[in-house]
């Protein structure tokens, strides 16, 4: 149930019975000379309109947050970046009016990696006030999954690449895909760490990429991100085997 297509009465008498929603996060970044700047955005836009189809009547959709953390990638035009603590406080402040409008569960479905400090500052300070929070990283939580598929993965690479082929092949330049092999030996903060780790803007291997893959990885990972969902709403949060 997309939120914002309902009247605030509509809203009020379903949440006494429906009491999870989930918010679409990613970024505006630059992704290779490929790959749209809202790259990040249409990943987990297009799992939540895979969502609304098979488990819509379940869970509320809140509308997404387009801007994300992209200090690395701020060196390449068109890159909107949002620090961290200003995200955070941004993030939490909408999960804590959702909060106070009888959402008890919060999913935060996340397209970007620059994200997840923000995400995990603000989902520690949501569950103090008694709110569950799940943080989905698609691209990270599901690595095995998608190297079922793919041969590898990276910012803009075969794997992203992929999946904004199946989400709109017009928005993508294949013929200006290109290969970074460089990969971080440790996690290292240091100045023009984008500039020299991220060259042209993407790590990973695009030219491999094929809109065939993306359909691949949006109906596996949709079916364990409904798992997921499934027994958050169930509160099945740890195994004891």
């Amino acid at each position: 149930m997309y939120m914002v297509n309902y009247t605030s009465d509509d809203f009020k008498a379903k949440t006494s019975e429906i009491h999870t929603a989930i918010i679409p996060i990613g970024s505006v970044e630059a992704h290779g000379h490929h790959l749209p700047l809202g790259t990040d955005v249409f990943s987990p836009r297009l799992f939540c309109r895979l969502l609304e189809e098979k488990i819509g009547d379940e869970i509320w959709i809140a509308p997404e947050i387009p801007y994300g953390q992209s200090y690395d990638l701020s060196c390449y035009a068109g890159t909107i970046h949002i620090p961290t603590e200003v995200m955070s406080s941004y993030v939490f402040s909408v999960g804590k009016s959702l909060f106070d409008n009888n959402i008890k569960k919060l999913i935060f479905l996340n397209g970007h990696g620059g994200n997840v400090s923000a995400l995990n500052l603000a989902s520690e300070k949501l569950m103090q006030l008694g709110m569950d929070v799940l943080i989905i990283n698609w691209w990270l939580d599901f690595s095995k999954d998608i190297l079922t598929i793919t041969e590898g993965q990276g910012h803009g690479g075969e794997d992203e690449t992929s999946a904004v082929l199946f989400y709109g092949k017009e928005l993508v330049q294949m013929d200006k895909a290109m290969k970074n092999p460089r990969t971080p030996l440790m996690r290292v903060y240091y100045k023009d760490r984008g500039k020299i780790l991220y060259e042209n803007a993407l790590s990973g291997d695009a030219t491999l990429a094929t809109k065939e893959k993306g359909e691949k990885i949006f109906k596996l990972l949709t079916t364990r991100i409904i798992e997921l969902i499934h027994n958050f709403k169930a509160g099945k949060y740890y195994s004891e085997e």
